[in-house]
């Protein structure tokens, strides 16, 4: 199979990109089967054990090893965790993703920016294990695009019970000021809500109730979030970043603070021209897709 085939099925019609453009957010047909989602779960209950297979780690991560963020209990954040898990790393690079954000981005090609192994525990007496509303693109400040889309892959069925991401609709429209409003890692909803900028729009939430194999894809301005996991097991998920073939490093300086705006990518990265950071790096930043000619 030539590197770039993929299903024209599987891809978004011309009305659902017009509807991404204007809500920000897509839901796609069934992309990927049950075995390969109950390896990736194997594979990831090692990697959460402290299995760390490292014969797929790139030479500028060898010291650097995965990153993990436990923002509050119940919560565990894994980046880049698709290079110490093989499942994940074929997973994450799978050219559907690559794609479909073309499409849905209006973009001939795309390149992988990093992925975020996620987890959310059932909640439990006196642990709110929720994630703030934010935008990714408030924690992107480096990149010079606006266009990058976010790939969502729960490992089973997920709907509100289990907490699943949830969509502000036609939020990428609203002013720009929610990037750095809003907050990851803040359990409060409520009071990131009364943050929002809306500029008069309804607030509208949108839960992607997804069955095991279909991925949501939102845009990066979209403001997201959940709520808690209500159900029996863990919501196990992985997210999965992508930037348009445009996007390059720039330097961004934080008008209140003064500071640079950073990316963990900015350190594994090759240099570039002035030796910024090399976005297009393909040990780190692969390109997942190109339209072919």
């Amino acid at each position: 199979m030539p590197e770039y085939q993929v299903n024209a099925d599987l891809l978004p019609g011309e009305e659902e990109i017009r509807t991404f453009q204007e809500r920000g957010w897509y839901i796609s047909p069934p992309l990927f089967s049950e075995e390969e989602i109950a390896r990736v779960v194997e594979e990831t209950d090692r990697f959460y054990g402290g299995h760390l297979d490292r014969s797929l780690v790139p030479p500028s991560m060898k010291d650097a090893g995965v990153t993990h963020h436990f923002p509050d209990p119940g919560i565990r954040k894994s980046d880049y965790a698709s290079f110490y898990v093989p499942s994940l790393y074929q997973l994450v690079r799978s050219p559907i993703l690559g794609a479909i954000a073309s499409k849905l981005g209006n973009t001939p090609s795309i390149r992988l920016w990093h992925d975020q192994l996620l987890w959310k525990d059932p909640q439990s007496p006196g642990m709110k294990a929720n994630v703030g509303w934010h935008t990714d693109r408030g924690y992107w400040q480096s990149c010079s695009s606006e266009n990058m889309i976010t790939a969502w892959i729960p490992f089973h069925n997920c709907n509100e019970k289990t907490g699943t991401i949830t969509m502000m609709d036609g939020s990428h429209l609203w002013p720009s000021e929610n990037d750095s409003a809003l907050n990851f890692f803040e359990n409060d909803l409520s009071s990131l809500e009364n943050k929002m900028v809306t500029n008069g729009n309804p607030v509208k939430k949108v839960p992607m109730n997804l069955n095991l194999g279909q991925v949501s894809f939102h845009h990066c301005r979209t403001i997201h979030g959940s709520g808690p996991n209500l159900g029996s097991f863990p919501r196990r998920s992985i997210a999965v970043h992508l930037q348009d073939e445009g996007n390059t490093y720039r330097r961004h300086v934080f008008p209140k603070t003064g500071r640079a705006a950073q990316h963990n990518n900015d350190s594994i990265c090759r240099k570039g021209k002035n030796e910024q950071p090399d976005y297009s790096d393909p040990l780190i930043c692969p390109t997942l897709f190109r339209k072919q000619s």
